[in-house]
């Protein structure tokens, strides 16, 4: 009998759940904004993610992965501030909508001035190497700055594709679909936002894979226009061309969606349009120091960064040996890229149902964990790489080399899939409680300053060591970034916690 009621109660529950909602919960009058944004948010990231793998390999090969943590610390740290000063300043002057498309179209512009102008011309707008080499001779200390201002067309580039995700994607696009979603929607909106706007993963590693090759559909036409023989040159040429391409798209996508739907919301609510008021770096921080609320996603925002950075550098470092040459490297980038893509599809899927069903915290704390487990194994592989390589060359096993750049390949998947699906769902619903005030001023400080600082935390300690003992690698302080790695890991999970009573508190009031 017992068995026969429990039966029933199983039976009575699979009734009650509407799968409709779990597989597909967008009703029919809201795909005219859900449908453009799930594009603006594919488009913008497409062009993100191509421009991420063009950077790297370009800075890792032109000059080394020990450089990206002094770039991160004297000159991307600066320039996410002036992104902040900017932004405030063209909100004082402009909606926020043509900021957007203002400060869009500045990133383009650069974008195309360094492919075709800087890159193809760097031998003569950067100085000569031999005058690099004799400074770094005489001035050892300062070696990794000498480096940077001696290929410096190609470290404004990285700051650039740096700058986009954190300018265009996290401060931008998310302010748009905050102002446009409501707490009920984005519980259902976010995360399929997500599964579609991240599934450009696939799509982006594969042309990065395509457009690294010698012979692709534009080798002629680039050649024919730019006059560029130089297949590096060919690919770089390539690569931006599409990403000015799907520029456009968003510019169409952003004023349409200012068109047909902030309009005919301002139509509706005939509510005075809140302008974001002046932001300097000192008000920035005020604003979150004096908001707890704030002051916890600042931590999420600056334990990931810092995770990441700690990672990051080794990972690089790793791949760069075993991959030697540029086009070799974008080709490994896209690789990750493609399966990053499977990741945070199969995660978005995931993570929707989580949150709708099991609540905030679990959707919010997923990140942190799987970065940190995955994130363990690789830096525990690089420490024993020497033992590894002994049991390889006994056991006529795989190169050692080649599975430890795997894992670090397997961390960057689990940890961006996890990231692009959970975290940046639950991340922006925190703000959608918040007055207009703070969604404005808030978040651009929190999502920029934040985010930067974050980065900054693991440069530090990294740029110490280089400029102390400027022939260290990464793999000689592997023990120290592990350590770090694991702390900045339970503070992340804890003030997930912490921020979970703290949002739940702001949903009921």
């Amino acid at each position: 009998m017992e068995t026969n009621k429990s039966c029933l109660s199983i039976r009575s529950r699979l009734k009650n759940i509407n799968f409709r909602e779990i597989i597909w919960p967008i009703h029919r009058s809201e795909l005219v904004k859900f449908v453009p944004m799930c594009l603006l948010m594919f488009f913008i990231l497409l062009s993100y993610n191509i421009l991420r793998g063009l950077k790297d390999s370009l800075v890792m090969t032109h000059i080394s992965p020990q450089v990206i943590s002094f770039i991160k610390l004297w000159f991307e740290m600066p320039a996410g501030v002036l992104m902040v000063l900017l932004y405030s300043a063209l909100c004082n002057r402009m909606s926020t909508e043509s900021a957007f498309r203002v400060i869009l179209l500045g990133f383009v512009s650069f974008l195309a001035l360094f492919a075709y102008v800087l890159y193809p011309l760097r031998d003569f707008f950067q100085p000569d190497p031999l005058v690099v080499e004799h400074y770094i001779s005489q001035y050892s200390n300062f070696k990794w700055f000498i480096k940077i201002w001696g290929q410096w067309t190609c470290v404004a580039f990285y700051i650039v594709g740096e700058l986009w995700p954190i300018v265009i994607f996290s401060l931008l696009f998310w302010q748009l679909a905050n102002k446009i979603t409501n707490t009920e929607e984005a519980k259902r909106f976010y995360s399929f936002f997500s599964l579609f706007g991240q599934s450009n993963l696939l799509l982006s590693g594969s042309l990065i894979v395509y457009f690294s090759s010698k012979n692709h559909i534009l080798t002629n036409f680039i050649g024919y226009v730019s006059n560029a023989s130089n297949s590096t040159e060919i690919m770089v040429q390539s690569l931006v061309l599409l990403v000015i391409f799907f520029s456009i798209l968003c510019f169409y996508l952003h004023y349409f969606i200012e068109a047909r739907v902030i309009k005919k919301m301002e139509l509706t609510d005939k509510k005075p349009k809140v302008k974001a008021p002046k932001l300097g770096l000192i008000e920035s921080l005020k604003v979150i120091l004096k908001s707890r609320y704030l002051w916890l996603i600042c931590i999420l925002l600056i334990s990931y960064s810092t995770s990441v950075n700690l990672l990051e550098g080794l990972w690089f470092e790793k791949a760069r040996e075993y991959y030697g040459t540029t086009e070799g490297f974008i080709k490994y980038q896209g690789t990750v890229l493609m399966w990053t893509g499977v990741a945070t599809v199969l995660c978005s899927f995931i993570g929707s149902a989580v949150i709708r069903y099991y609540g905030w915290f679990w959707g919010a704390v997923t990140t942190p964990f799987i970065i940190m487990c995955v994130g363990v194994a690789f830096f525990i592989f690089c420490m024993f790489e020497g033992q590894l390589t002994v049991l390889a060359h006994s056991l006529s096993l795989i190169s050692p080399q080649f599975l430890i750049v795997f894992m670090g390949g397997a961390q960057n998947v689990l940890g961006k899939g996890t990231k692009y699906s959970f975290f940046d769902a639950s991340k922006e619903m925190v703000y959608i409680p918040l007055d207009d005030e703070m969604k404005t001023k808030g978040k651009a400080a929190v999502d920029i300053v934040g985010a930067k600082i974050g980065k900054s935390i693991g440069a530090i300690l990294q740029c110490a060591m280089f400029t102390i003992y400027p022939s260290a690698k990464h793999s000689s302080i592997v023990h120290l970034l592990m350590s770090l790695f694991i702390i900045v890991c339970l503070v992340w999970i804890y003030s997930v916690k912490s921020l979970d009573k703290e949002y739940g508190l702001r949903i009921k009031s």
